[in-house]
């Protein structure tokens, strides 16, 4: 089969149950997609788990059922569940990267933008405090959502609870961040001296 083949993914990996090789096209199909969702929750090791996520998936493809022609909520679903279990590194580091905010002057002689990067690292600091605060099922459904670009179904799917959860888990997300990130824009309105 053509990796480029214009079969959809639940017909690809059906296929790759009797001929494992086809399954490179579900790899060459998302990898991107699930690489720089990953890159943006943990950068240093994105890439481990991206290349984790299409192991998984290759593993327990038998039992993948389909949300529509695409494979990408089940691969972020299994991204998510691999997010789940360094969930408490990922809140440490928000915390850190909170705490640190500021403290990492611009390099020597090179002034020329360093109010954009100062405000750049306090708007960074400002969302990581945000997210560090919020459970971490909040957590991970606003990132699928507003990251991964993915609906309500599909992350409804992605992380096997009911559409309503979706909804409720995004609507307390937004409360609880909104006051941390409007407190950010009402500063950046007001006049600098």
């Amino acid at each position: 089969m053509s990796t480029q083949g214009p079969a959809d993914d639940a017909t690809v990996i059906a296929r790759s149950l009797g001929e494992p090789e086809v399954f490179a096209v579900i790899f060459e199909r998302h990898f991107d997609e699930i690489l720089r969702y990953l890159r943006r929750r943990f950068p240093a090791e994105a890439e481990e788990l991206a290349a984790d996520t299409f192991v998984v998936a290759f593993d327990c493809r038998e039992r993948y059922r389909a949300l529509g022609d695409s494979a990408r909520p089940w691969l972020y679903g299994i991204a998510s569940n691999l997010l789940h279990k360094r969930r408490r590194r990922e809140a440490r580091a928000l915390r850190a990267h909170a705490r640190s905010a500021g403290r990492a002057g611009p390099p020597p002689n090179e002034f020329a933008d360093a109010i954009e990067r100062i405000d750049a690292q306090r708007q960074a600091a400002a969302l990581a405090a945000a997210l560090s605060g919020l459970r971490a099922d909040d957590r991970d459904t606003l990132l699928l959502y507003s990251l991964g670009a993915l609906g309500y179904e599909e992350v409804a799917f992605a992380l096997g609870v009911p559409v309503g959860t979706v909804r409720s888990r995004l609507a307390r997300a937004r409360r609880h961040c909104a006051p941390e990130l409007l407190a950010l824009t009402t500063e950046e309105a007001r006049p600098h001296d």
